[in-house]
């Protein structure tokens, strides 16, 4: 072989490794990209998760708390209701005790 085709073999090689080393570069250019795509699209998805969880417990918490207001609300009205009941049924009793105190007096 002459040294031309040697020299012309060397730079053949050299070129191919060069396309080889530029393809590469470009496929990991290309994997990070996607890798930094899917850990963006699997960040924004536990976001989201846990967003909506957490929505869903303060909902419940605020259902279970206006259930017991409501129930709390129920239980005064229920005792305001007795208390006025109790009380119109004195009425009478306690015009008659004011009317002999003063009559007394």
């Amino acid at each position: 072989m002459s040294m031309e085709s040697v020299l012309r073999s060397i730079k053949s090689a050299q070129s191919e490794a060069d396309a080889l080393l530029a393809s590469a570069q470009e496929e990991a250019s290309k994997a990070i990209g996607d890798a930094r795509r899917a850990a963006s699209e699997t960040v924004s998805e536990a976001t989201e998760g846990a967003s909506s969880e957490a929505r869903s417990t303060i909902d419940a918490a605020r259902a279970e708390a206006e259930a017991e207001a409501d129930k709390v609300r129920a239980e005064g009205a229920k005792a305001a209701e007795a208390l006025s009941n109790a009380a119109s049924g004195r009425t009478d009793a306690a015009v008659d005790v004011l009317l002999n105190a003063i009559h007394e007096a």
